[in-house]
């Protein structure tokens, strides 16, 4: 039976958690409410491409809410803001002009939507791993995220293509633009597995379980329960 002296050391770390758990929670609330109406602006402008993209995130960050009835299980903040991010550079006006004056600036929006999509591979395995009985070890789970942005990035190419033959877009631009895209997005792809690969491994315990991310990372080989 706990002490009178430990009840209020007790209840002053409960505090503390919750303060950190709503904090962290309000956060990606936020990130998420920006998103939703990113993809809403999409939306009314028929942007079909960027709105399949904004429904695929809104759809990985409110499964574990539904899931888990829960809503201090929201996605990580960072996360959720890394898959806003392409969207809202997408739809800024200002990033339209830089894209105009500055050489580099599509180079890192091409970098940006990597990063994004990788975060999508990410929240894909975690959420496989939990609804289904599929298990992946560390290699292959950033294995599958490489390839997953990969993937992703070359059927955004042919949708790209598609609107521009369909709709007068010019979301191409010309082959040397589609084969850097390619380019920052192996070379995102493979730097955010890694990044990912390091983030879990530096993410305190109690996180790690909040968010179910030990239910991947603490498989050490091929296996399903």
């Amino acid at each position: 039976m706990d002490s009178p002296k430990q009840e209020p050391a007790q209840r002053e770390g409960i505090r503390g958690l919750l303060t950190v758990r709503g904090l962290e929670a309000g956060l990606s609330w936020i990130s998420g409410l920006v998103l939703f109406f990113a993809t809403a602006y999409t939306a009314l402008n028929l942007d079909v491409l960027w709105v399949a993209f904004g429904i695929t995130a809104l759809t990985l960050f409110v499964l574990p809410l539904v899931a888990t009835k829960d809503p201090f299980k929201a996605l990580p903040w960072e996360m959720t803001l890394l898959m806003a991010a392409p969207i809202l550079l997408h739809i800024s006006s200002g990033s339209a002009r830089l894209n105009e004056s500055l050489t580099w600036w599509r180079d890192l929006t091409s970098l940006a939507f990597a990063f994004s999509l990788a975060t999508i591979g990410f929240l894909l395995t975690v959420e496989l791993q939990i609804f289904t009985n599929i298990r992946m070890n560390r290699p292959f789970a950033v294995f599958f995220v490489v390839m997953f942005t990969l993937a992703v990035a070359g059927f955004w190419g042919v949708g790209e293509f598609i609107g521009d033959k369909v709709w007068g877009t010019d979301y191409l631009g010309s082959n040397y633009d589609v084969m850097m895209d390619f380019v920052w997005t192996l070379v995102g792809g493979v730097a955010m597995g890694g990044v990912y690969y390091l983030y879990l491994r530096a993410t305190p315990k109690r996180r790690r379980e909040r968010f179910a991310f030990m239910h991947m990372w603490e498989e050490a080989s091929w296996k399903k329960n």
